[in-house]
């Protein structure tokens, strides 16, 4: 049965009976000098399993999010079918690219946050079952053409963040932007950025001298969760784990909203931490980096390591040299 499709009241957009907008035909403004700024507007751009943009509509924001990956783009048309009716949420099924076409897309079968178009990096060098899919794709820059400039953008999209930060004009940004890539931070300098923060994804902690005080509680508690003395193994079984649970917690909570695993967080001014100039930052990453070398064991708060993004497939362990498992957020004046 052919999809019905219907109009957007905001310019023709189309859109499939389950709110999931068509790859192609999609207009765009003829003047891209002059873009809208929407600041009740955020676009998650790598959706995965939509638990990001849960939290953004949840915070009374409009949502545009983007994903590759046709079988979670579905499951989000459900799950936030509301939303999609009442035009609060717009999802492209889509991939980012530095040209417009239909593209080769790899998807991970043990973990759909790995999926790429970089087969590399989906199969973890080969290591995890992965297949081939063939997705329509889109430049950035198309995209703040039609929706126009939003407050923030979340980029989570493995090896293509950069084309994103490529794609936005110096005179036209958004007031935040977070991405999973560290070595985009002269780019987004560049871009017209002027203050940073590096937060950690294990407890949204920042990378930060002197620390804040919630890492200190979170040291504490990891060490308390990793101490192998008698006295505290035996307070750990008597109820001590959940009081250590209750301190991890703490950093992954807003407002009563508990950020699951593997969500990119808080956005904005809701981070921790202090906004570090991009000298300041430098200096912060290469301390952490030396501390990394010299005293390990006082980087506590970040149990496993923030050094290197590890994923298990099947039995395996496998572990890559990203210096720091952190989404690299930015912010304009």
């Amino acid at each position: 049965m052919a999809k019905r499709v219907r109009h957007d009241d905001r310019g023709g957009r189309e859109a499939d009976e389950r709110g999931i907008a068509a790859p192609s035909g999609l207009p765009t403004t003829t003047n891209p000098m002059k873009l809208k700024y929407d600041p009740q507007l955020i676009y998650d751009v790598g959706m995965n399993n939509g638990d990001d943009t849960a939290y953004y509509l949840r915070r009374g924001f409009r949502v545009v999010a983007i994903e590759a990956n046709p079988d979670l783009v579905a499951n989000a048309a459900k799950r936030f079918a509301d939303e999609v009716a009442t035009k609060r949420l717009m999802i492209l099924n889509v991939g980012i690219a530095a040209e417009e076409g239909v593209l080769s897309f790899w998807i991970c079968e043990t973990n759909s946050r790995l999926s790429s178009f970089d087969r590399r990096l989906a199969s973890l060098d080969g290591s995890c079952p992965h297949h081939e899919i063939r997705v329509p794709c889109r430049r950035f820059r198309s995209l703040l053409e039609e929706f126009g400039v939003p407050f923030y953008v979340k980029v989570d999209i493995q090896g293509n963040d950069f084309l994103c930060v490529e794609d936005l004009d110096p005179h036209q940004l958004p007031k935040f932007i977070s991405v999973s890539d560290l070595s985009l931070l002269a780019l987004l300098r560049k871009r017209g950025f002027n203050y940073f923060k590096c937060i950690s994804q294990t407890h949204f902690l920042p990378l930060q001298l002197p620390p804040v005080i919630e890492t200190g509680r979170v040291q504490r508690a990891e060490w308390l969760r990793q101490n192998r003395n008698p006295l505290i193994r035996a307070w750990r079984k008597l109820g001590g784990r959940h009081w250590i649970q209750r301190q991890f917690n703490r950093t992954r909570t807003s407002d009563g909203w508990v950020f699951p695993e593997g969500s990119s967080g808080p956005f904005g001014d809701e981070l921790l931490g202090r906004w570090l100039s991009y000298d300041e930052l430098g200096k912060t990453l290469g301390e952490f980096l030396r501390l990394r070398q010299e005293s390990p064991g006082r980087l506590l708060w970040a149990p496993e390591g923030i050094f290197a993004v590890r994923s298990v497939c099947g039995s395996r362990s496998v572990e890559w040299s990203n210096p720091f498992w952190v989404d690299l957020h930015a912010r304009r004046d």
